[in-house]
């Protein structure tokens, strides 16, 4: 409770129970000077606070008439006064209600719109994000491609040294004969120069 609405409901508060004082002490003057019941007090009292004055009940004696008149003088703008108070009170509480209830709803409407923000900014972030993993799987494409690239280009250079390796081989072989007829030849070489040597001989 705020200190403005626990001020005005003290007010209020003192404000009919002066009214009940008020009521209660004329009542009791009454009683005493015209000799009416306290009910009957209470009930000329509060007529004559209400300016309502049925005549039913009347002061009888000069003193009490006198009184009867500074009473009237005085309670009903008193009477008058208290209830305005009060139903200001009660406007002005309805306010502060309606007040309150503004405020929160401009709180709600700024926390909404902060939500709403946060919100767009975390689309934009996974825009983003999505974006990025977009770009990771081109390269990543990009990166098999050329993975793949290499691995023919590979696998032609290995046919190129398997190729390169079978004609070595051939090669091998093919010295390798050479070196036979050559050896052949030598030994025919030697054999004929055996001969002639023995037919230089005779």
């Amino acid at each position: 409770m705020s200190s403005k609405k626990k001020q005005r409901k003290e007010d209020i508060i003192l404000m009919i129970a002066a009214v009940v004082l008020v009521l209660v002490l004329g009542a009791t003057i009454y009683h005493l000077l015209e000799g009416w019941t306290y009910l009957d007090s209470v009930y000329f009292i509060t007529m004559t606070a209400t300016t309502v004055g049925y005549g039913d009940f009347t002061p009888t004696t000069p003193l009490t008439k006198l009184i009867t008149i500074i009473y009237s003088v005085s309670i009903v703008p008193f009477i008058l006064y208290a209830f305005s108070y009060i139903a200001k009170s009660q406007i002005a509480n309805v306010y502060d209600k309606i007040h309150h209830l503004e405020t929160k709803q401009k709180d709600q409407e700024a926390e909404l719109g902060s939500t709403e923000r946060k919100l767009q900014q975390q689309k934009k972030l996974i825009k983003e994000q999505e974006n990025e993993l977009d770009l990771q799987q081109q390269r990543i494409q990009t990166q098999l491609k050329k993975m793949r690239e290499q691995e023919k280009e590979l696998e032609e250079h290995d046919k190129a040294i398997e190729s390169q390796k079978r004609k070595m081989r051939e090669q091998a072989r093919i010295n390798r004969e050479q070196e036979s007829e050559i050896t052949e030849h030598d030994k025919e070489l030697e054999v004929v120069e055996e001969i002639m040597e023995k037919e230089l001989k005779k």
